[in-house]
């Protein structure tokens, strides 16, 4: 069994995170970890329920397993720091859900050789993030970018058909996470914790599953913001923790990104994140030989061929969520590599961090090694993250 700590047990965890837990062997949740004594116990309490469910169902197909759900459940221990969990339980990997300003606390741990799973983005800043990269390296410990819409069915198909050859070879990928605003979640506003608005949040999402389809092989060498919105307030203010408050982070992000392979090859990658609504094409890999277009909420893929003969592909279904966990269960089992390692979680960090810096430049083309360089200019991430978002444009609803 692989023993778990859950780092950050609010609504990312108990929504998302903790569901899957009961479904995925070898997983052992061994500790809650969190600053919030209200939130552990809400955590507590929901597990038991969730491990009980998952046990009934069990029970005559799988008594073993349901019986140690119940023991797991009723013995899980709560910290409020994760220095005492780790001085405590003997714990192999740490599912860390906190806000991005707090992600940098696991490089202690990374040095004792303790794996890590870490919520999107990997860090505050890119200045946070080669810390953890650099401690990953040193200590040679397992590292998963958590970025579950790699492990959707609908985004692992669309890569069967690409590498499979179906359009050809791939020369366009458009992708678009949007919806209209975490307004309930105070701190995804507050660029001191988040480290910026939607282009950390939404964005990165585009960025990486272009990536994956594209090729993680191929190197990200150019981002820039596009019209019409770029990096961009669209909105004024938002009723955000219970009133109309001004903001100072983006709601809105448009990108393209230049990835090259080794022979020369290359394809472009546009990519939105947005909490004002979507404005471009949700889905579509653009080829030689067709098109791949689909819609990711309903399910839906399609092929078109050369001569406009179009067919459906089948998505099959799986939690995202859980297929992720098995994912980095399975490797800490094994002592493999995850496919979303430490250098996929640091170069989508740099990208968005060059695609901050391409606004703030007047929407130029910026390469990874012209925004390392800015980025190293600055002592600490809240004064890089300050200069960034300083390009954001204000009201921007055009």
């Amino acid at each position: 069994m692989v023993k778990i700590a859950a780092v950050g047990t609010g609504s990312i965890f108990q929504r998302m995170h903790l569901p899957s837990y009961p479904s995925v062997e070898g997983a052992e949740l061994v500790a809650l970890v969190d600053v919030s004594d209200q939130s552990l116990k809400a955590t507590k309490k929901l597990m038991l329920q969730l491990y009980e469910d998952k046990a009934k169902e069990l029970e005559t197909v799988d008594p073993d397993r349901a019986e140690l759900l119940r023991a797991a459940a009723s013995s899980i221990k709560t910290y409020s720091s994760l220095e005492a969990a780790l001085g405590a339980e003997q714990i192999d990997l740490l599912d860390v859900c906190t806000p991005p300003k707090y992600h940098e606390q696991v490089v202690d741990a990374i040095k004792r050789g303790v794996g890590v799973m870490v919520e999107k983005p990997m860090a505050y800043s890119y200045i946070e993030a080669k810390r953890i990269w650099d401690a990953v390296k040193e200590s040679h410990a397992f590292y998963q970018h958590n970025e579950q819409e790699i492990f959707d069915p609908f985004y692992y198909t669309s890569r069967k058909v690409v590498q499979g050859g179906g359009v050809g070879e791939p020369l366009l990928v458009s992708v678009s996470f949007a919806h209209y605003g975490p307004e309930n979640r105070k701190w995804f506003w507050d660029w001191t914790v988040s480290g910026g608005g939607t282009l950390v949040d939404m964005a990165t999402h585009s960025i990486t599953v272009g990536w994956f389809l594209a090729g993680f092989e191929k190197r990200i060498t150019q981002v820039r913001t596009v019209a019409p919105h770029g990096i961009s307030q669209r909105m004024s203010d938002r009723l955000i923790d219970g009133r109309f408050r001004s903001f100072e982070v983006e709601d809105d992000a448009h990108l393209e990104l230049r990835l090259e392979g080794e022979k020369g090859d290359w394809v472009t990658l546009l990519a939105e994140g947005s909490w004002s609504g979507r404005d471009s094409i949700p889905f579509m890999v653009q080829g030689t030989a067709g098109v791949i277009k689909g819609e990711p909420e309903n399910r839906k893929l399609e092929v078109v061929d050369a001569f406009g003969y179009e067919r459906e592909v089948a998505v099959p279904k799986w939690n995202s969520f859980e297929m992720e966990l098995s994912n980095a269960v399975s490797c800490v089992k094994d002592g493999t590599r995850s496919i979303s390692d430490e250098d996929i979680g640091l170069q989508t960090t740099v990208a968005m961090g060059a695609a901050y810096l391409s606004e703030l430049k007047g929407r130029v083309a910026v390469t990874p090694e012209e925004f390392r360089d800015f980025a190293e200019t600055f002592d600490g991430g809240e004064e890089l993250v300050k200069a960034l978002i300083k390009g954001v444009k204000k009201g921007d609803n055009s």
